[in-house]
């Protein structure tokens, strides 16, 4: 009878204790300890439960650039517009240097440290800056706006979309101003978007359920695949060729999840809580997603994680 061996070439190790599971992947180990065959998987991705606000909060605006261990999150509606500013270590939330001014309906981009606040009611037009510590009051928007898609950094980003009254109209951040730039094909308002200032994708958004997704090369919008199910006040976060959306209403909160490969969207694993108007970012293989109306106010978050990697006891059932 063939043996595990002689079919791989080298014996089963014996260890005291298992290895980290991402790097026990495609591994078989005997754990002395427990006295059991263990393996390392890889299966797709999926949310799992992050930490709870220190305040219940929808229509906020979250940076997360890459990582769901490092977030922060701010303004929104909690019953009420808040200045609330909350950072996020991967599993608490710490609450921060409050806004400047009281907001719902915001955009957020950039980093825990480094983050920009942008527009929502009122005043529409505002941005402030974070730099770790506190925010500071910037150049305001040219045309004010709720509900805009944003991406970047606080020193380079876009407002795309948004309503006041639902515009097609995209400004391009420098660290210093905002200028005007191309237009979107399709007007939208609560919209997510992913990406950077020349690599960008617009998602989603009202009026309507729009399954609309547009790509920016960094001069013009072009339309490309839909997806699979329309929505608007959705969330989204990721690279113009790897980006996820999620959450969001189709009429009803959903938890639905689809995953972008530059050229598709596929659904993928849903939120464990159904949800809109929620602050999301990060990558699209690490990312977090928090608050939103569900349908209540809520101040539940999920950490997004591809692959999940999984340490599995071999039985004979």
């Amino acid at each position: 009878m063939a043996t595990y061996k002689g079919i791989q070439g080298y014996s089963v190790q014996k260890l005291s204790s298992d290895p980290t599971a991402s790097e026990a992947v495609g591994q078989l180990w005997y754990n002395s300890t427990s006295g059991a065959f263990k393996i390392g998987t890889e299966g797709a991705g999926a949310w799992a439960s992050g930490g709870t606000m220190n305040n219940s909060r929808a229509e906020l605006a979250s940076a997360v650039k890459g990582s769901s261990t490092a977030g922060l999150t701010f303004g929104g509606d909690a019953p009420g517009l808040s200045t609330d500013t909350e950072s996020y270590n991967g599993s608490a939330w710490t609450e921060v240097a409050n806004l400047n001014t009281a907001r719902a309906g915001l955009t957020g981009m950039g980093t825990q440290t480094a983050a920009l606040c942008v527009g929502g009611y009122p005043p529409d037009t505002e941005t402030e800056t974070w730099d770790g510590s506190s925010w500071t009051e910037v150049a305001d928007l040219n045309a004010g706006r709720r509900g805009g898609g944003g991406v970047g950094t606080n020193t380079a980003a876009l407002e795309v979309g948004g309503g006041l009254p639902v515009t097609t109209a995209v400004e391009q951040w420098n660290g210093s101003a905002w200028t005007e730039i191309a237009d979107l094909n399709t007007a939208r308002t609560g919209s997510a978007a992913a990406g950077i200032t020349t690599a960008a994708l617009s998602i989603g958004g009202s009026p309507g359920f729009k399954t609309n997704t547009e790509s920016f090369n960094g001069s013009a919008w072009t339309e490309v695949s839909d997806l699979n199910t329309g929505r608007q006040d959705n969330s989204g976060f990721g690279l113009q060729t790897a980006a996820l959306t999620m959450a969001g209403t189709t009429g009803s909160h959903t938890a639905n999840t689809e995953s972008w490969d530059g050229s598709s969207w596929t659904e993928v694993a849903d939120l464990g809580t159904a949800r809109t108007n929620s602050g999301a970012g990060g990558s699209s293989t690490d990312g977090l997603i928090n608050g939103g109306y569900a349908p209540g106010i809520s101040d539940i978050s999920e950490e997004w994680n591809d692959p999940v990697y999984t340490i599995k006891t071999v039985t004979t059932s």
